[in-house]
């Protein structure tokens, strides 16, 4: 038995099946609208442009090495501070040290003149300071004990000359060397006077 189907064509060209066709047409029909092969192989169509990829930018990653760098500076900078801090406290430490060893100068040179058992020569209780009456006179110390305790402190040589030459009408005289001072008077009947003293400069 034979069977007459007819075909219908779209405004494209392409044959539009018939519902009334047979399903052996229809699948033909359906393999006819195929893309075009080549020796037996599906040949696919090219894409009309090339795809474009931007790969995403990592945020956090750039925020952490932000972090980490800020991090840094901030450490940096506390332990250049601590450093300074801590030569700051080195130096002024040795400053004491310095100072404290001066102040002891003044017991040193009491001893080193053994004024201990002198009459007239007297150490404060803070030992800062050495007194000293009447010297020259047969009641008190001798002039070469006070030049001692300046030499003891380093006195210069300027200062004990002006000593040597004080008369009773030039009345107090002072000087002061290094962080030591001195202020002494002469009269004929009262002998040589003379204080030494540590007198620290301040800031």
């Amino acid at each position: 038995m034979t069977f007459n189907y007819s075909k219908a064509i779209c405004s494209d060209g392409s044959e539009a099946v018939d519902p009334s066709r047979s399903p052996h047409e229809k699948a033909r029909s359906r393999v006819s609208v195929l893309p075009p092969q080549d020796n037996g192989n599906f040949i696919p169509e090219k894409p009309s442009s090339t795809p474009h990829f931007n790969p995403p930018t990592n945020s956090r990653n750039s925020k952490r090495h932000l972090w980490f760098g800020l991090g840094g500076i901030g450490i940096g900078t506390v332990i250049g501070a601590s450093i300074v801090g801590a030569a700051v406290g080195i130096n002024a430490a040795v400053d004491d040290s310095r100072e404290s060893a001066k102040a002891e100068l003044i017991a040193g040179a009491y001893a080193t003149c053994s004024l201990d058992t002198v009459e007239g020569a007297e150490l404060s209780p803070d030992e800062l300071s050495i007194t000293i009456s009447g010297a020259g006179k047969y009641f008190g110390p001798e002039t070469s004990d006070v030049y001692c305790i300046g030499e003891a402190l380093g006195m210069p040589d300027s200062v004990t000359s002006r000593m040597g030459h004080t008369r009773a009408l030039d009345g107090t005289q002072t000087a002061d060397w290094d962080v030591f001072s001195v202020s002494w008077t002469y009269h004929p009947d009262d002998g040589l006077g003379a204080i030494f003293e540590y007198t620290p400069t301040t800031d």
